[in-house]
C-alpha cells in the first residue's frame, strides 16, 4: 500500500479497514481466487510457487499476497512436512471473511458459466 493516504471524510476504524488490505490489487484477488478453488481438491493446501503458476501471477507477487492475507488472518502458513520443502497454505475457516467471499467467488463462477 502506498505510504501517501489520502484522508476522506469518513473516519478509519483504528487499524484501517480489512478489505483494504485484501483489495489492493490483481495479484492478491487472483491469489486469493485461487485458493478458494483450490479448496476441497488434492491441492488444498497449496505452496506459493503452486499458486503462482495456477493463478498466472508471479512467484514473488503471490508471496507478497499471501503475506498480506496471512497478516488478515484469512491465510494460515502451514510447516513443511520435512526440511527443504516450502510452505503450504491454507483458508481460515473461522475468519469473518471466509464465507461472504466464498459466496463471493461462488457467484463470479456462476457469472461466467451463464
Amino acid at each position: 500500500m502506498s505510504k501517501i493516504r489520502q484522508l476522506g471524510l469518513r473516519r478509519e476504524p483504528l487499524g484501517g479497514w480489512p478489505l483494504d488490505e485484501l483489495f489492493v490489487g490483481v495479484a492478491t484477488l487472483r491469489t486469493t481466487r485461487e485458493l478458494y478453488r483450490q479448496e476441497g481438491t488434492p491441492f488444498a493446501t497449496p505452496r506459493s510457487w503452486d499458486l503462482a503458476i495456477w493463478s498466472g501471477v508471479s512467484p514473488q507477487g503471490t508471496t507478497n499476497s499471501l503475506r498480506r492475507l496471512e497478516a488478515l488472518g484469512l491465510v494460515r502458513a502451514l510447516r513443511p512436512d520435512r526440511p527443504g520443502r516450502a510452505s503450504s497454505f491454507a483458508l481460515d475457516r473461522t475468519h469473518p471473511l471466509y464465507h461472504p467471499l466464498a459466496g463471493l467467488f461462488q457467484a463470479e463462477r456462476a457469472m461466467l458459466r451463464r
